[in-house]
């Protein structure tokens, strides 16, 4: 049943086995789990069916530059950011659970397995296909994606990102949520207070409100499955009044990454052009393929965990010749404030853009059977298909391409949400985001660059070029990706390095767990939504076996 808050009794909402706080890809993947293995769940979440500007008012807060403005990649309504969603889904390698020498509080309490066996199952609730990341899934021609790859390798490899729809959670799960008699569904219902026993050791209410009405919710068990800055910034409220909380200062609220995203250098190919476009698996789904550095390559040279994927020229930049890209960026103001910042991405610091008007309006004109298949492909592979094409690639027309980096950035504790004086409109004290770029994570996106440049010169037919004054300069002013909130409720071995333990359970907090990206001792250059929903899976099959115990 789904239902709103105003419209509910008190005692229809008490003595839920589970109460799942927030309705994203976590919360809902939890509560559908947890319904088919036969558990009663109320499934709680502060928005509507669509967004409210009142409601979105809640998420402003503060956040250092350049980091994206607190409101944005957040959404306040029932499937949370599924509906912002590009779908990409890239698991974690090895690499990211283990502790590394040269990464500063790496290393996972868990082990990849326990991880990689919900992928399969995660990939199913995100419509992904079968969990194969390699290039032999693909259909048709499995050819590397230039031919001197193979000589790079081990230290360079190709692998391949899967995309989803991408599937609006909300949509997918609505029937089945609101057609099983083991859940409820309550919207309009914003947890704004944990209540915890005198020794503040476990969970006894939640006080949830619609500004208007207010409730306090009894339950067995919580999960707070927010998104990463709302289930911190909860946290950080409840430990202002739980002086036993104390215990979790050196970890909550701190950590906090993002990946950072880069496009920069000139890689050209002399003779057969490599792949470039999405292709699709043997089993649909649309891939697409990338490269990075071994497990053994990124230790001896002290990297990171990045990946690079060949790019398109600056959407900003007219000089690009293309209808298609022009098309599109004199199209920026209809975009998502969240969309319009990538249309300067890969225009160089150091190099004048055209981005007037006229000459896009040129670019359109000379190539408008370009723009027509364009808007072909937008209408009917891009709106009408339910498996969508995920974006537009359009290759230089000089046949070189800009790379684009993402890379992790090193669990530093200076990286941190904290909690402002402000106040919501419920009362809850407003977030500041503090994000940075270290030293490291700098000296590693340089160093990655120029160590693919002396693979690359090995080769006959590839040639990375870049501007060497300019690369350290690049790297510093790099975007993080706005929507990957990471790290400030980590899982650890206690509640010395960590918030949660590794069943996503706070230390010392005998009912309230955490579901969300924000458990990421590490963060990997993978975008986060397969793990989270895999370790929503991996949480509600631990609740499952220990329900009797409880």
């Amino acid at each position: 049943m789904i239902s709103y808050l105003k419209d509910c009794v008190s005692e229809s909402l008490q003595d839920y086995p589970y109460c799942i706080i927030g309705s994203g890809a976590a919360g809902i993947s939890l509560a559908i789990a947890l319904i088919r293995k036969g558990h009663r769940v109320l499934l709680i979440d502060s928005g509507d069916w669509h967004e409210d500007a009142a409601l979105d008012d809640a998420y402003t807060g503060h956040a250092d530059a350049p980091h994206p403005a607190t409101t944005e990649y957040r959404r306040q309504r029932f499937g949370g950011t599924t509906h912002l969603w590009g779908g990409r889904c890239v698991p974690l390698d090895a690499i990211d659970i283990n502790v590394r020498a040269h990464v500063p509080n790496s290393g996972w309490p868990i082990e990849l397995q326990e991880i990689e066996d919900y992928y399969p199952e995660a990939m199913s609730y995100c419509d992904a296909g079968v969990a194969d990341f390699t290039i032999n899934a693909l259909a048709g021609n499995a050819a590397p994606m230039f031919d001197e790859l193979p000589n790079l390798q081990p230290h360079l490899q190709e692998r391949i990102e899967r995309y989803s729809l991408p599937t609006d959670f909300s949509k997918k799960y609505k029937n089945e949520l609101s057609s099983s008699k083991l859940a409820q569904v309550l919207l309009r219902a914003r947890c704004t207070k944990l209540n915890l026993t005198d020794q503040d050791n476990r969970v006894t209410s939640i006080e949830v409100t619609d500004g208007l009405h207010k409730l306090t919710i009894n339950a067995a068990n919580f999960i707070l499955c927010g998104g990463g800055i709302e289930t911190t910034r909860l946290l950080l409220s409840t430990r202002a009044h739980a002086p036993n909380w104390a215990r979790f200062d050196p970890a909550l609220g701190k950590f906090y990454g993002c990946h950072y995203d880069l496009i920069f250098g000139d890689l050209s190919f002399s003779g057969k052009k490599p792949f470039f476009d999405f292709k699709k698996t043997k089993d649909g789904v649309y891939a697409r393929r990338k490269l990075q550095f071994s497990q053994a390559f990124q230790a001896e040279h002290g990297l990171l965990n990045s990946v690079f994927r060949l790019h398109f020229p600056a959407y900003a930049d007219a000089g690009h010749g293309s209808g298609v890209l022009s098309t599109i960026y004199l199209a920026k103001s209809i975009l998502a404030s969240e969309h319009q910042s990538i249309l300067n991405h890969g225009a160089s610091s150091g190099n004048k853009i055209n981005n007037s008007s006229l000459a896009h309006i040129k670019n359109v004109a000379t190539d408008i059977g370009s723009v027509f298949s364009f808007g072909y492909d937008y209408i009917f592979k891009m709106k009408l298909a339910e498996r969508r094409l995920p974006y537009t690639l359009v290759p230089n027309r000089n046949g070189s391409y800009p790379l684009e980096f993402n890379s992790e950035q090193v669990p530093d504790a200076s990286n941190k949400i904290t909690l402002l004086d402000q106040v919501d409109a419920q009362g809850m004290p407003r977030v500041s985001v503090h994000w940075k770029l270290t030293e490291t994570d700098i000296a590693s996106g340089v160093e990655s660059f120029i160590q693919l440049q002396r693979l690359l010169a090995t080769t006959q037919a590839c040639k990375l070029a870049f501007d060497y004054g300019e690369l350290k300069e690049r790297i510093s002013g790099a975007l993080p990706v706005g929507g990957h909130h990471i790290g400030t409720t980590k899982m650890g071995s206690s509640a010395q390095n960590s918030v949660v333990d590794k069943n996503c359970q706070l230390h010392g907090v005998a009912n309230l767990f955490v579901a969300s990206a924000s458990v990421f001792p590490t963060n990997s250059h993978a975008n986060p939504t397969l793990t989270i929903i895999a370790l929503a899976l991996r949480l509600a099959n631990y609740l499952d076996r220990t329900m009797v115990a409880r």
